[in-house]
């Protein structure tokens, strides 16, 4: 919903690549004010991939699959935010650090399971400079954390935790 809308539109900003899961509905696909520009077809997407981020018939697997090419695809950026820098050099300055943003609750019917499938994809990956991070939250970033498992990186306020037993 908005929370996601104002998540991408602050990563958009500062220049973080977005990927949006268009079908679900909700942000991704326009809604709440979603930063139109990351809408648009990445330059390192295939037509049929950026597709079926979109169509709402293709099989869950087939959009998982696509999601996770694409960010695989993805250049590296940098930046010099201190708090960045600490996390990259916590994970490796070689690492493709992997945002999960999501609303707490799941808007499409098929919502939920593309996110599992997309978790399950990633962790059949062998890269290991793939780090995944989320802001520790229910609905999507707790489904993307334990389909996935170990290897996710919830960020909280010190002495917080995300509650769900998942990730660092």
């Amino acid at each position: 919903g908005p929370g996601v809308s104002q998540e991408a539109k602050a990563a958009f900003e500062r220049g973080a690549t977005v990927v949006p899961l268009m079908r679900t509905g909700g942000a991704s696909s326009g809604q709440f004010d979603f930063p139109p520009g990351a809408t648009v077809q990445l330059d390192f997407a295939s037509k049929q991939q950026w597709s079926l981020l979109q169509d709402k018939g293709a099989s869950v697997h087939k959009s998982a699959e696509a999601a996770a090419s694409i960010v695989m695809k993805c250049p590296a950026k940098t930046t010099t935010a201190m708090e960045a820098q600490r996390l990259r050099s916590e994970l490796g300055h070689d690492a493709r650090i992997v945002c999960i943003l999501g609303g707490t609750a799941f808007q499409g019917g098929d919502s939920k399971a593309l996110v599992e499938a997309i978790a399950s994809q990633f962790g059949s990956l062998t890269d290991s400079k793939l780090k995944f991070v989320t802001g520790g939250m229910s609905g999507v970033q707790e489904t993307f954390a334990t389909s996935f498992g170990d290897g996710v990186w919830n960020l909280l306020p010190v002495g917080q935790s995300s509650g769900y037993g998942r990730g660092t």
